[in-house]
């Protein structure tokens, strides 16, 4: 067999190391490419739906995707924790919807670490860092319904407002009869 047929071991290990630098600098310096992915697949799961209802994780995808790129560069702290944003909570919604949001989150997030080729290491501490935003959204959610109950174990860094859903009534003119109001041009 011929040297140049053969890759040695340190060679595979500098790619390796290339490929994994390579997705902590997406994840910390363009996080809106990854929110964009997030998007799309958000709307491709409501697809039966005309209109998916608003996302309670839209405002804060792209910083917690910055700090997650950190996170993957060596940074020790919790991303969530770092995450400058504002996190809605619905309670009309509960839990269930967080969780769902999170989890379409997880998939993204673990689809596009593939495809730029990180490896065991970056999954893991990206699990980790959303089981941590997971948790720390449930506990929040409960303290909304019960300021007795536990806060998070992981703080959340941003702004948590809780998000109120009205039903749109738009009036409905009746059939046949012209509106008289003027019309504006």
């Amino acid at each position: 067999m011929s040297p140049f047929a053969m890759r040695t071991t340190t060679d595979m290990a500098a790619e390796r190391g290339r490929k994994k630098a390579g997705a902590a600098r997406v994840f910390s310096r363009q996080p809106e490419r990854i929110a964009a992915l997030w998007r799309r697949m958000r709307l491709a799961a409501h697809e039966s739906q005309a209109v998916p209802g608003p996302s309670l994780l839209d405002g804060l995808v792209e910083p917690f995707v910055r700090e997650l790129g950190l996170t993957l560069e060596g940074l020790e702290t919790s991303p969530w924790s770092r995450t400058r944003a504002v996190l809605r909570l619905a309670p009309e919604r509960g839990a269930r919807a967080l969780h769902d949001e999170f989890a379409l989150l997880r998939r993204c997030l673990v689809d596009a670490l593939e495809v730029l080729g990180g490896g065991d290491t970056e999954r893991q501490r990206i699990n980790r860092a959303l089981d941590e935003a997971v948790d720390s959204a449930v506990a929040l959610l409960q303290r909304l319904a019960d300021p007795k109950a536990d806060g998070p174990r992981v703080p959340f860094g941003g702004l948590v407002v809780e998000y109120f859903e009205r039903p749109s009534h738009a009036r409905r003119a009746p059939t046949g009869r012209r509106d008289e109001r003027s019309a504006m041009h």
